[in-house]
């Protein structure tokens, strides 16, 4: 970890992903090697999980749903063995009132960050390419009422983290072309394809906007997080440490300044000590 610009908040919880502030006060990070969720506090508790839940397989990513309950991107353990011993396939889960419970579990390669659409609609990214559901890298859209599944966006290399801008601009990481690819979203899709900025050399994994529009992002390969401006150009680097490995990250904290970033050498949620408004997911 880079001395003097992040303190750490907890330390050997497996390969940390998913980030997510809570409106009680705690933040939920996924753990992808074991299968679990853990709800942290971010004071300076000397024991700072608070719960663990018990997904199996490997989530991911995770969004708050406006009815309350917690979405959770299920890779289903493609990435590496988890040790939980409950059953996951690759798909979508959802945690209501401290159980997970299966929502999605067909048609999916292996999916890894997601959001909720203004709508209440589920939007994945699936990196995960697999004959056997028929389709390659994509981004896809699951609506939990419905049952409906489809896809939105298709020919990107490794879709990643993604998020949606103020004005409803879809913005989309690829890990491969390190792009960060921007679309219009429209009542047909998504539309208007372009490269908004570049994570040179950085491997973009999760992304997330500030209170002032700029974009930081988790750069995997590079080891810190990259911020680029409203034009997408770099506008800062922090780096978080040699072979750190940030995997994800999110604005967190009573006033939303607290930037929060999943490591996953060595297990670990930091937090910058610098405070910056963030924007929620």
């Amino acid at each position: 970890m880079a001395e003097g610009l992040w303190s750490e908040v907890v330390r050997g919880i497996g390969f940390t992903e998913g980030p997510l502030w809570m409106p009680d006060g705690t933040l939920l990070v996924t753990s992808m090697s074991r299968g679990l969720l853990y709800r942290l506090r971010l004071d300076d508790s000397s024991d700072p999980v608070v719960a663990t839940y018990e997904t199996g397989g490997g989530p991911n990513g995770l969004a708050l749903h406006p009815d309350g309950s917690v979405v959770i991107a299920q890779n289903g353990s493609t990435a590496f063995a988890s040790r939980s011993e409950r059953p996951a396939l690759p798909g979508i889960q959802v945690l209501v009132d401290g159980t997970v419970h299966d929502v999605l579990t067909t048609d999916c390669a292996a999916p890894n960050d997601l959001l909720i659409a203004p709508d209440g609609s589920v939007w994945f990214t699936d990196p995960g390419s697999s004959a056997a559901v028929g389709f390659a890298p994509c981004v896809r859209r699951y609506d939990l009422a419905s049952g409906t599944l489809d896809t939105l966006v298709s020919e990107v290399q490794f879709p990643n983290g993604l998020a949606l801008g103020t004005d409803g601009t879809f913005y989309l990481a690829d890990s491969i072309t390190h792009e960060i690819l921007a679309f219009g979203v429209a009542p047909e899709g998504l539309v208007d394809r372009s490269v908004f900025g570049v994570a040179a050399h950085g491997g973009p994994d999760g992304i997330a906007f500030d209170a002032d529009g700029n974009l930081y992002v988790a750069a995997f390969e590079s080891n810190e997080v990259v911020v680029l401006d409203s034009s997408g150009h770099v506008a800062r680097r922090i780096p978080t440490g040699e072979g750190s490995r940030p995997t994800n990250l999110c604005f967190a904290g009573p006033e939303l300044d607290q930037l929060v970033v999943t490591l996953a050498s060595g297990g670990r949620v930091i937090v910058l000590d610098e405070r910056i408004p963030g924007r929620s997911l």
